[in-house]
């Protein structure tokens, strides 16, 4: 699977993709917000394992995909089929996203999601899409909020970092087109 945008191409990450990928998942700034990381050699190699492995499954439950500039990628991206503790029911997914840190700051990441939502929308026929982010996250809330998202809950002690339990703010957007009430 592949997708341009503008700026950027997403596509299936490669056996190749191991340097440029630790590059981002070994950053401690990186991984601030997130429930992994940072990564050593081994995880990184083992979550591009995972990736080749979701490649091969029909239906995908996941789609995670390499979010690449000049072909080298810069950070990922995936939309969760599987229920989660926030998306629940098969026309729900759950979207998450990192990118290394100097590629902060240029709408890469929005660009990236608003890709995702369209294949959630178009080609996969979701009808709801959630994301959670911290809420001293401010890059990531700008990110979802310029997709078109919104917040609709604030979640006490949601998710696990380095051994803290940290608050979520859970972010939603129905399909368009859907109507409210699907």
């Amino acid at each position: 699977m592949e997708i341009s945008t503008k700026r950027l191409v997403l596509r299936e990450f490669w056996e190749g993709d191991l340097d440029a990928v630790h590059a981002f998942a070994a950053d401690p700034t990186v991984c601030a917000f997130v429930e992994w990381g940072p990564n050593t050699i081994e995880e990184t190699a083992a979550f591009l394992r995972q990736c080749g492995a979701e490649q091969l499954l029909e239906p995908r439950e996941t789609i995670t995909l390499a979010v690449t500039r000049d072909s080298t990628p810069i950070g990922s991206i995936a939309l969760m089929r599987a229920e989660s503790d926030v998306a629940r029911g098969p026309e729900e997914a759950e979207i998450g996203y990192v990118l290394r840190a100097d590629a902060w700051g240029y709408g890469y990441a929005a660009e990236a999601a608003a890709a995702m939502l369209e294949l959630a929308w178009n080609v996969l026929g979701i009808s709801r899409v959630v994301a959670t982010c911290r809420p001293e996250n401010t890059g990531s809330v700008r990110v979802l909020e310029k997709v078109g998202m919104r917040c609709v809950d604030y979640l006490p002690g949601h998710k696990r970092i380095d051994g803290v339990d940290r608050d979520s703010l859970l972010f939603a957007m129905r399909s368009p087109l859907r109507s409210p009430h699907a």
